[in-house]
């Protein structure tokens, strides 16, 4: 694990919760990386839930990590959104034009609550 980064997947309403803390940036980007294929791949189909209260930096080389982690949920039928955002990343998002391309909620469970359901007969 890189030195000022962590991460904890936690399972929470069918969903995965990816809690990440510290700088998401080219140091990080390869653990990033593999945090995020472990949480989508601990549901069937993908819904994670990234918890980014913890990240107050965040490069292109995090974002990278980011986009590349949403299309391989969204590959697999799944869905991957972002939640608990820092101002600081918030503002990147936006520059970027980003906030497009991510679903964004201010708590765990408001992303949670609006992930899509079962279908049940």
């Amino acid at each position: 694990m890189q030195p000022g980064f962590s991460w904890i997947i936690t399972p929470n309403g069918g969903a995965a919760v990816l809690s990440l803390s510290g700088e998401l940036d080219i140091a990080t980007a390869a653990e990033c990386g593999r945090c995020m294929a472990e949480a989508i791949a601990s549901t069937e189909p993908a819904k994670v839930v990234v918890d980014m209260k913890g990240v107050e930096f965040c490069d292109s080389s995090g974002l990278s990590v980011l986009i590349a982690a949403a299309s391989g949920a969204e590959a697999s039928g799944g869905v991957l959104v972002l939640c608990e955002l820092h101002p600081r990343v918030q503002r990147v998002l936006d520059v970027t034009g980003l906030t497009k391309r991510f679903r964004s909620y201010g708590t765990v469970q408001e992303a949670i609550a609006a992930l899509p359901k079962p279908i049940t007969s």
